[in-house]
């Protein structure tokens, strides 16, 4: 990244989505509700006065790709899931930094908690630097 070329966060916050992962045959089976948080660290591009979708990072693209990839497989652990997704970020060049949140919010275990989770995050170097 060129140390002069300014940056901006992407803040994705409360997507929720149906799928069956988990360690348990139940989980597979049965399926429950998960919670995802994106943080995305994002080239500014020059022209971003001009008020354009096509100038920027579109937050809709990067959803429907996440909701693809989490409920397109099933994963044991959600650190697989949760570096599944964070791999997958990388089709977008403007994207420098990611952080994903990714929480079980009805965990099969015998005491109650709000949810259980995991946080990864990935620096991304690219070549192609954004005009």
């Amino acid at each position: 990244m060129n140390k002069k070329q300014s940056v901006y966060h992407i803040d994705i916050s409360g997507l929720r989505l149906f799928a069956y992962h988990g360690v348990f045959p139940e989980e597979n089976k049965l399926g429950q509700e998960f919670k995802i948080d994106l943080l995305l660290k994002v080239l500014k591009p020059k022209n971003l006065g001009d008020d354009h979708l096509k100038n920027v990072l579109s937050y809709w693209n990067v959803i429907e790709l996440v909701k693809e990839l989490f409920i397109g497989k099933t994963f044991k652990l959600l650190e697989t899931a949760a570096q599944n997704i964070l791999e997958e970020l990388q089709r977008f060049p403007q994207i420098q930094h990611a952080r994903i949140s990714l929480k079980k919010l009805t965990p099969p275990i015998p005491v109650t908690v709000d949810y259980v989770g995991v946080i990864l995050e990935r620096e991304y170097f690219t070549l192609k630097v954004q005009q």
